[in-house]
């Protein structure tokens, strides 16, 4: 009984040995695995393999069209409403009436707000120049609008041509009717629609590190790879 006792623990012994021992060769060979693949990802680019770069741009290409009509199919309702919508709306922007004014104004302000959208996004993005469109354009808007109106102790500037230009209004206010606030409610949407625009263009990383995520790929980014062996060694240490 003893005996069969002492086989018995030295074969779990010998059980345990080995698949401690198959795992660590499983976890070198996907390692080894996944350095291959991240040495084929880093030569795959347009000017060492065209055509592979191009065949599996397309296939991608055809593979999230294929998935967006899907989706689209799917929300079809909502797709109909969006698209009677824009034909309501189109309607009304070409067809002359008494309704032409407010479509003037909707469609200035909407160009207005689209443009420090945009600029907002520059800034976030900075066309890997380090460009901070709030000390271009945001920050000289503001502070021209507050010069004028200190100037002209209203904020009330006739429009147009503001705020292509900054002319004093006709009638005369009291001194000291300027505040700080209503400064800051003169410029509230261009500032409002600058931070969306920063806020927007830090939406594509968030998607791309997303989507790297999930696909189980690993970054390729040596401070990652150093960050990944640090806490190796840490693992291995403790």
């Amino acid at each position: 009984m003893a005996e069969n006792g002492t086989d018995c623990d030295q074969r779990r012994i010998r059980m345990s040995k080995e698949q401690h021992n198959g795992n660590f060769t499983d976890s070198s060979m996907l390692s080894e695995r996944k350095r291959r693949e991240r040495e084929e990802r880093l030569n795959i680019v347009l000017w060492k393999k065209p055509l592979v770069t191009l065949q599996y741009f397309c296939l991608e290409t055809l593979i999230n069209l294929k998935e967006w009509t899907i989706k689209l199919w799917r929300r079809r309702g909502v797709l109909v409403c969006v698209v009677l919508a824009l034909a309501v709306l189109t309607a009304m922007y070409y067809i002359e009436g008494a309704h032409q004014q407010y479509v003037r104004y909707v469609e200035k302000k909407f160009f207005w707000c689209a443009y420090w959208v945009g600029l907002g996004i520059l800034s976030s993005v900075g066309l890997g120049t380090g460009l901070h469109t709030f000390l271009l354009y945001l920050g000289p808007h503001i502070a021209s609008v507050t010069l004028a109106a200190y100037e002209c102790n209203s904020v009330n500037f006739p429009e147009p041509p503001y705020p292509d230009q900054i002319i004093c209004p006709d009638q005369e206010a009291a001194e000291g009717s300027i505040s700080l606030w209503a400064i800051i409610s003169k410029v509230r949407l261009e500032a409002c629609m600058w931070g969306a625009g920063t806020a927007i263009g830090e939406l594509p990383p968030y998607f791309m590190a997303r989507a790297a995520r999930l696909s189980g790929a690993e970054p390729d980014d040596e401070e990652y790879q150093e960050f990944e062996e640090m806490l190796e060694h840490a693992e291995t240490a403790q």
